[in-house]
């Protein structure tokens, strides 16, 4: 618990000094080379990269803190995109970060437009999601059985023991046989669909879940708007989760598109 603690202060004291514009003592809460999208990266050169992206003006959404180890996952939300295509937009990050020691040593980021309707009614929304949440046993297992049964297709048959009447995704509400069948539809968009958890991070207390998952499989009718080549795709889905009752209610999800896209031109 208080190493918990301290990578929480460690976290938030980086955060402020990023929204303060204060890059310098930034810097210094990053190990001297941070691997960033399995990539290394010196600590300047990734405090560079925040600058030009205007990560001060970024809002931390959602912040969720491993219960048994040094792995954080936020979720940021951008007035405007740094993307020329998608300037003027706002846009959502949500990333996924551990700490070694003292510092934050590996960063996995995926970003995207954030497709928000009312972004007010979701605020509203998260606090009183906040309000109604208790805890149940064991969110590793939970998790590890919920992707089991939507490799094994088996969805139809669980989805009431892992979700509630309603999940909002990305905004949007469905009824659970909505939400099961908008799964159930990839599986028919790519042949052989595999999901794999890559990472998992999990708040007992606070009811919430995120997950690196990794996708393999072949495409064979378009997805997300791209048509298949007969090459597989490999690609990944940062997606966090809140539960009340034991049960998902909402659900933040980030494809990597481009993963995807550059997989089956290979």
């Amino acid at each position: 618990m208080e190493n918990s603690k301290k990578f929480q202060q460690t976290f938030y004291e980086w955060a402020m000094a990023i929204q303060n514009g204060d890059w310098h003592s930034a810097e210094a809460f990053l190990a001297a080379d941070v691997i960033v999208n399995r990539s290394s990266m010196t600590a300047h050169a990734y405090v560079q990269k925040l600058q030009k992206d205007k990560f001060e003006t970024a809002r931390l959404d959602l912040c969720i803190f491993d219960d048994s180890s040094a792995d954080i996952a936020a979720r940021y939300t951008f007035p405007s995109s740094p993307e020329p295509l998608n300037q003027g937009e706002e846009w959502t990050e949500q990333t996924l970060f551990t700490i070694v020691g003292d510092r934050i040593s590996v960063i996995e980021t995926l970003a995207d437009t954030n497709n928000c309707p009312d972004l007010g009614s979701d605020e509203e929304f998260k606090v009183s999601l906040r309000a109604g949440k208790t805890e149940s046993p064991d969110l590793r297992k939970f998790y590890t059985e919920y992707i089991d049964s939507i490799n094994a297709l088996t969805m139809r048959e669980h989805f009431d023991e892992f979700c509630q009447d309603m999940v909002t995704h990305n905004y949007l509400k469905y009824g659970r046989d909505e939400y099961r069948e908008m799964i159930e539809s990839s599986f028919k968009e790519i042949s052989g669909l595999h999901f794999t958890i890559e990472r998992l991070i999990v708040n007992e207390k606070d009811q919430q879940i995120a997950a690196r998952l990794g996708f393999t499989g072949v495409p064979t009718k378009e997805f997300r708007g791209i048509a298949p080549t007969g090459n597989g795709a490999v690609f990944s889905e940062h997606a966090f989760y809140q539960l009340e009752q034991g049960r998902i209610k909402q659900v933040w999800s980030l494809l990597d598109l481009a993963s995807y896209r550059a997989s089956i031109a290979s």
